[in-house]
């Protein structure tokens, strides 16, 4: 094989990400899945920028059934045996990560067992694993979609070489991304995005409830003198 590391890409479905994080300023189902669609549109370019192989979690595995773990253990061990050494793990949640950062982590993997990432909430925006090192139960039980993941990682795997990569923010919450400080050429994009599909929702159901209006009042009765 001619290059041992590929990314994999963990994303859920559209929907189950919109109904998990807001990122628009109202409750808009449709507007917060076309920004996750965007979010997942730009991790998606910026991973094949580096060159690497890339793999998408949901068409890996079909079984969504299993906690966050699971999904994730199997997905790793589903890139593993299509004979790849190394796996570096990344979300669609933190647009500042570059393809310098997981180019640099791909070549940390040459000499330590695991690269990590770490998010300003105790977990991590990019988890980077051998296939010699990976234990897979160990793993699915960490403490994720917590603040303890990161610690509880390190707990459980102290015996490994670790490397750290800068620390980065991810993004939850439309405040977030208003004031998301790096990746500001996408980010106003979506920004933008949100600020026009919103408002072209709002004009849409304007033009309905005007029309219902002026379709009610036509159906009245004249007035009696």
């Amino acid at each position: 094989m001619k290059n041992a590391t590929s990314i994999l890409i963990f994303i859920q479905d559209v929907s189950k990400d919109a109904s998990l994080k807001t990122l628009t300023p109202s409750k808009n189902t449709g507007v917060n899945r076309l920004v996750f669609n965007q979010l997942n549109s730009f991790v998606g370019r910026t991973a094949r920028s580096t060159g690497l192989s890339v793999f998408y979690s949901n068409q890996l595995i079909d079984d969504h059934k299993n906690g966050f773990g699971k999904q994730l253990s199997l997905s790793i061990q589903a890139v593993f045996e299509k004979g790849f050494e190394y796996v570096i793990c990344i979300g669609n949640d933190c647009p500042a990560l570059s393809k310098v950062q997981i180019l640099d982590a791909a070549e940390k993997l040459k000499t330590v067992n695991t690269v990590l990432g770490p998010d300003q909430r105790g977990g991590v925006y990019l988890l980077a694993v051998s296939k010699n090192t990976f234990d897979a139960q160990v793993f699915e039980n960490l403490a994720w979609k917590s603040g303890m993941m990161l610690t509880s990682y390190l707990k459980q795997f102290a015996q490994q070489k670790i490397f750290f990569l800068e620390s980065l923010s991810d993004i939850h919450t439309f405040e977030e991304l208003q004031n998301y400080s790096l990746s500001r050429y996408f980010i106003r994009f979506l920004l933008q995005l949100i600020e026009k599909s919103t408002a072209k929702k709002i004009s849409i159901f304007s033009y309905l409830f005007d029309n219902q209006v002026i379709r009610l009042s036509s159906l009245r009765a004249p007035p009696a003198y």
